[in-house]
């Protein structure tokens, strides 16, 4: 220590300001600025300005501010943390992004992910990934409580050629592979769909009625037109006059006709649209009509 800095530092311990030294020793104010930092890094005087806060690298709320950065924490989640509000937690950020650069407060890659961000990853939805994910055992739960993975996990191939990950399915009706546009997509295009649907009702109104193809009242009405016994002298009702009576919509009667649940035959004298209107017997409408408040009391019952 050469002897103006021992002046320095003899005024500085009397008491001096900084500029009060300045004009003592009749010397620029920066040059006294200058020794005082260089005396302060010897650690021959101390500091008068106290210890910073946010910026500093000894203090405990940089590193864990910084920590918590680098874990992928939002401002809100910072601001809780230190009692603090979400704009003062980013004028933090930016003292500390200024003073050390930007990769100091920029996050790191963590060896747990949430389920959203292993979502977002692999360009898939939540939902099919935390099913698929908790069918192979990779699905914990962190100390808050959160979903977390592996990162690593995901790069396992029962993973990544996933049906919900890959989002690629094979169509139903065509075996066409396409991409899946939602979960529950099950053909490539609107076409098959149609075409699926009438396949089907096809199948379902060739099919004989019976207890393995019949579920519900559907069923107990079926065993029940089998026993009923028909009237010598049965009454014929339009399609209309068939749905008052039973308490059904003509869709559901008419569902019942194409089923073969029920017995019709056609009008000889009334037609409609150039087709022979349907009859319907009413006595199997009563009976309709009966299993169905049966159905219901159960139904209320249970």
């Amino acid at each position: 220590m050469n002897s103006f800095q021992s002046q320095v530092a003899k005024l500085r311990a009397q008491g001096y300001t900084n500029k009060a030294i300045a004009d003592k020793l009749k010397v620029s104010f920066s040059r006294v600025m200058e020794t005082i930092s260089e005396l302060v890094a010897e650690g021959e005087v101390d500091s008068r300005w106290p210890q910073t806060r946010w910026t500093d690298k000894r203090s405990k709320d940089f590193q864990r501010v910084v920590q918590m950065l680098q874990s992928g924490s939002n401002l809100a989640e910072i601001g809780e943390e230190f009692g603090i509000s979400r704009e003062r937690a980013r004028q933090i950020r930016e003292k500390i992004r200024k003073r050390y650069g930007d990769r100091i407060v920029q996050p790191r890659k963590q060896p747990y992910v949430t389920l959203r961000e292993a979502a977002r990853e692999l360009g898939t939805e939540p939902s099919p990934l935390q099913k698929l994910l908790r069918e192979q055992g990779l699905l914990k739960k962190n100390s808050r409580g959160i979903w977390v993975v592996l990162r690593r996990d995901l790069k396992l191939k029962t993973v990544t050629r996933h049906p919900h990950v890959t989002q690629e399915q094979v169509c139903k009706y065509c075996g066409k592979t396409f991409r899946l546009k939602h979960r529950a997509q099950k053909v490539c295009s609107s076409q098959c769909n149609e075409a699926r649907r009438q396949a089907s009702r096809q199948r379902c109104f060739d099919s004989q009625p019976s207890e393995a193809n019949l579920a519900g009242w559907h069923k107990d009405l079926w065993l029940e037109l089998q026993r009923h016994r028909l009237p010598e002298q049965e009454e014929w009702l339009t399609l209309t006059r068939a749905s008052r009576r039973c308490g059904l919509t003509p869709i559901q009667v008419n569902w019942l006709r194409l089923r073969k649940v029920l017995h019709c035959k056609p009008s000889e004298t009334q037609f409609w649209r150039g087709q022979q209107v349907q009859l319907y017997r009413a006595s199997e409408m009563d009976v309709i009509r009966q299993c169905r408040e049966a159905y219901s009391e159960d139904k209320r019952a249970s």
